[in-house]
Parts: structure tokens; C-alpha cells; sequence
């Protein structure tokens, strides 16, 4: 671990060095390159500017009876050189021909092979200066054009680079020799701090193979506040978490065989009854009265019934929780749905003798949400109103617009839920009176369904505090439907 560690420090520090030197040092090199191209620049069209108006007039004044313009181009450029920065080795002036650009004097002869058009002399043919400039370019050049005496000339005005390279050599140097000695030294500090740092990790290390083995009681003793520090305390939280993770799953595996247990308690219940049912027919055949064996049938066919409902509701539960139950999304009137589900509803609430009363406002929009689901959920709440009021009881279904919302609340003055029970009526296979419910065809599911559907939608399904005797549950869905559609528009 610890060369291992050393090794990566020192190409860490290696490359860190080798990198800030790069970009330092062509950080600098175009600086100083940059520098001499603007003071070029600077420098000459200060020359020809309105500061320097006596020595743009000589350049453009010609003498009686002047002979050689050119030659007296020439002569004013020499005595301003000092104006323009010409040296007569880095720097020189040229007097070229305004029509052809062709060579005709300067402080240093004409180039072999003849003096090349430069994109900026090319540009003073035309009578405009050329100030253009380009940094890959090996030299810097300035062309202004003049008349003298009704002649047309070109001041040219070029510089070789020279002084910026051999600088620019320089700084390289310094930069390589700055290089060396901080890669001397980064090695150096590579180990210091391998050894003030592998320590730690290896107190990490074995801290980690403990945690794997199982052991999440170790903690481990925090020396230093920087990152290893933290990385210690975030080991340690770790390990605490994994031991409350570890509690939880095992929470959960004990939820998932309560499940399963009471799956299977709830099948087994119909299941046994129809056994006992069907083989008391099949022994008693051709004994058993017809009405007997009419009423033994009839429990079968109930049983049957009951184990569809309770694998159907599974089904339905399995695909939310897989996320394959999709949504068919419509806009429907709100109100239209709640008064079908107290149409249907209403025969047998009278079978039962209960008073049902629909409370619905003038208006109410619609709503954008899977029309079969929503009616589900309603017949859901309004099912449990009459099935757990006794006899004779009062039903209210009311409804309204709450903001951005639709809701629709279900009272009932029926036997209620006591306290202890009310955040648990959600939970699967969940009953206050478990024995009573079997009795009324209930599987538990029912409100767990209704809650996992209004979660699809973004809505809510929750008791209401009342003080009366019963119960009072609403619902709300959001107008405009789920903001996250997990279903299609229908």
C-alpha cells in the first residue's frame, strides 16, 4: 500500500508541477509575444498620428524642384527613427512604389528575391493602412501610404521578431531550470506525505475488512480534522448505518413473511371451508336434503368468490408496485363520477336501511385522471361506509373544489376506528375486526389499492377528524391530473 500510494503521489505532484509550468510558462511566452506586437503597433500609429503632425507633413511636403521623392522619404524616415523604434538590425523602414509596391529605398537594402507583398502592403495599395497583425507570423509589419508631389508611396515598416524570440529563449530556460527543481522537490514532499497519510488509510483499511467480516461495532479514533479525518468519521456513520440498514431489512423480511403468512391465511380460510363443504357433499350424496346440498353449493361458489377477490387484489397491488398498472388518462366531469357511484350504491344501502344523501355543488369541473380507477376508489370508500355502519345508519357523500384540487368526502355514523387503529387502515391485509370483516367479504386490500391509486395520481386518501360517532374519509385529486404521468392519455 505504501509504494503504491508513494507512486501515485509522486506522478500526482509530477504532473502537477509539469502541468503549472506549461501553462505558466505560455502563459508568458504569448505575453511577451503579445507585448511586443501591441507596442509595435502602438508605437507606429503613434508615428503617424495627430501627435506627430510635423512629421507626417515632411513625409507629405514635397520641395520645389524635388527630383527623387523617394530618396527624400527616405531622408525625413531617418531622422525620425527614433519616432518609429527603427534599430537598422531588428527593425527597418522601407519606401515602396504605391502602385506596384515595388522596392525603391530604405535603411537596409531590398530583400533577395524582391520585397514580398504582405497582406498589409497589399492593403496599402489600395490607400489604406495596413496595421494587421498575426501571432503565428515570424515578423510584424505596418504599411501607410502617402502622397508626395502627386506621387504615390507606401511607407513600410518591418521588424524580424528578433529581440521578442531571443527573450522569449530566455524565459524558456529559466522555465525548464524552474521545472527541474520543482520535480526535485515534489518528490521530496511525495514522501512526507505518503507517511502522514498511509497510516490513517491503513487504519482504514483494516477498519473496512472488520465491516466486511460482519463487525460493525469498531470505531475508529479520529487523529486529524482534514479529509482523512472526515473520511474516518464517514467510515464510522457508515458502519452505523449499515447496522441500522441491516435492522430495517430485517424489519422488512419480517414484514414480507407477515405477507406471506397472512396471504396464506387468507386463502387458506376459503379453501378449507370448500374442502369441508365439498366433502361433505360427496359423502352424503343422494342423502343430503336439496336444500342442504343448495346451501353447501352456495358457500362454495361465496369461497370461490372470495379467493378470486383476494388474488385479484394481489394482482392489482403486484403490478403497482412493479410499476406495469398504468394510468388511462381522460378529463371527465368530477361530479358526473360521484353521482354514479351513488347511484350504484344506493340499492344496496336501502337493502341495508341506510339514509344516503348526495351533497354535490352547483359547478365542479373535470378532472384528468383514469375515470375506472377514480370509481374504484370511490366505490371503495362508499362500500366500507355501508358495510361497517350497522343497520339503519346515515351515509352523507359530499364533494367539492378545494385550489387546485377536487375532493370528495365519505361520513358515516357506523362503529368508526378507535385511535390505535387509524394510521394502520392502510396496510395490507389490515382489519380492525378481523373476524367481523372475513364475515362481511372483506380481504384487507381494499383501502391499500385505493391508496396506491390516489398515489399514482398525485391525490391524497386520509381520515378526517370528527368528534361524532363513525367515521369520515376524503379523498382529493389534482384538476389537472399527475404531474409525472406513469399512464397514457386515453
Amino acid at each position: 500500500m505504501r509504494r503504491s500510494l508513494h507512486l501515485k503521489l509522486v506522478l500526482i505532484m509530477v504532473l502537477l508541477i509539469v502541468s503549472l509550468m506549461v501553462v505558466v510558462g505560455a502563459f508568458l511566452m504569448n505575453s511577451v509575444t503579445g507585448y511586443y506586437i501591441n507596442d509595435f503597433y502602438s508605437q507606429t500609429a503613434a508615428a503617424f498620428g495627430q501627435d506627430n503632425v510635423d512629421f507626417v507633413r515632411d513625409l507629405q511636403t514635397a520641395g520645389e524642384d524635388e527630383e527623387d521623392g523617394a530618396a527624400m522619404v527616405e531622408a525625413v524616415l531617418s531622422t525620425y527613427s527614433g519616432v518609429l523604434g527603427v534599430d537598422r538590425r531588428h527593425r527597418n523602414f522601407y519606401v515602396l512604389d504605391g502602385a506596384t509596391g515595388r522596392y525603391l529605398a530604405g535603411s537596409a537594402p531590398e530583400p533577395e528575391g524582391g520585397m514580398p507583398i504582405t497582406p498589409n502592403i497589399a492593403t496599402a495599395l489600395l490607400g489604406t493602412p495596413g496595421f494587421d497583425s498575426s501571432v503565428t507570423a515570424d515578423y510584424m509589419d505596418a504599411a501607410i501610404p502617402i502622397v508626395r508631389g502627386g506621387q504615390n508611396y507606401i511607407v513600410y515598416i518591418l521588424d524580424n521578431r528578433e529581440t521578442a524570440r531571443a527573450l522569449n529563449a530566455e524565459m524558456f530556460s529559466l522555465i525548464v531550470e524552474a521545472l527541474v527543481l520543482g520535480l526535485v522537490i515534489s518528490i521530496l514532499l511525495s514522501f512526507l506525505l505518503s507517511k502522514t497519510m498511509v497510516n490513517p488509510l491503513q487504519r482504514l483499511t483494516d477498519g473496512i475488512e472488520e465491516v466486511a467480516r460482519g463487525d460493525f461495532s469498531r470505531k475508529l479514533e479520529v487523529t486529524s480534522g482534514d479529509e482523512i479525518g472526515q473520511l474516518t468519521e464517514s467510515f464510522n456513520a457508515m458502519a452505523l448505518q449499515l447496522e441500522s440498514t441491516i435492522a430495517d431489512l430485517e424489519q422488512e423480511e419480517q414484514k414480507r413473511k407477515d405477507f406471506v403468512a397472512n396471504v396464506s391465511h387468507e386463502l387458506r380460510t376459503p379453501l378449507t371451508n370448500i374442502k369441508s363443504y365439498a366433502e361433505t357433499l360427496a359423502d352424503g350424496l343422494g342423502d343430503l336434503p336439496p336444500e342442504m346440498a343448495q346451501r353447501f353449493l352456495g358457500v362454495i361458489l361465496n369461497e370461490s368468490d372470495r379467493m378470486t377477490h383476494i388474488l385479484q387484489d394481489l394482482l392489482t397491488l403486484s403490478r403497482f408496485d412493479s410499476g406495469r398498472s398504468e394510468l388511462r388518462l381522460t378529463r371527465f366531469p368530477f361530479a358526473k363520477a360521484v353521482d354514479d357511484t351513488y347511484q350504484a350504491i344506493l340499492m344496496d344501502a336501502q337493502n341495508h336501511a341506510h339514509t344516503v344523501e348526495l351533497r354535490l355543488p352547483d359547478w365542479l369541473p373535470q378532472v384528468r385522471a383514469d375515470r375506472e380507477r377514480i370509481m374504484q376508489v370511490m366505490m371503495n370508500i362508499v362500500s366500507n361506509a355501508i358495510k361497517y355502519t350497522p343497520d339503519g345508519g346515515r351515509i352523507v357523500l359530499s364533494a367539492g373544489i378545494a385550489g387546485d384540487k377536487v375532493w370528495m368526502e365519505v361520513d358515516d355514523n357506523g362503529i368508526g376506528i378507535p385511535p390505535a387503529d387509524r394510521d394502520r387502515i392502510f396496510e395490507r391485509f389490515y382489519r380492525v375486526d378481523k373476524a367481523r370483516s372475513r364475515q362481511s367479504g372483506g380481504t384487507g386490500l381494499g383501502l391499500s389499492i385505493a391508496q396506491e391509486i390516489m398515489l399514482r395520481h398525485d391525490g391524497r386518501l386520509y381520515l378526517v377528524d370528527k368528534t361524532e360517532p363513525g367515521l369520515t374519509i376524503r379523498m382529493e385529486l389534482p384538476i389537472q391530473g399527475p404531474r409525472e404521468e406513469a399512464g397514457h392519455e386515453g
